[in-house]
């Protein structure tokens, strides 16, 4: 895979994780930690910061880590 796919890979993921990680807690926040509407957008300021980076890096290693693995 050159740079430019892993680029566009690693992007893709970032976006993807977001989604769907604010989409999996958003019921926990609002039902259980009760956040009102200002915690509610600040929660999803600091998601946009550190999932899509951390999402894609995780998934990136993940399967570089794998692909060894199953080469043994």
């Amino acid at each position: 895979m050159g740079k430019k796919e892993l680029v566009k890979q690693f992007l893709k993921d970032a976006v993807i994780s977001f989604f769907y990680w604010t989409l999996a807690l958003t019921p926990y926040m609002v039902f259980i930690v009760k956040t009102d509407a200002s915690q509610y957008i600040k929660w999803v300021g600091m998601q946009a910061i550190l999932v899509p980076p951390l999402g894609a890096l995780f998934l990136y290693l993940y399967e570089r880590f794998d692909k060894k693995r199953n080469l043994k």
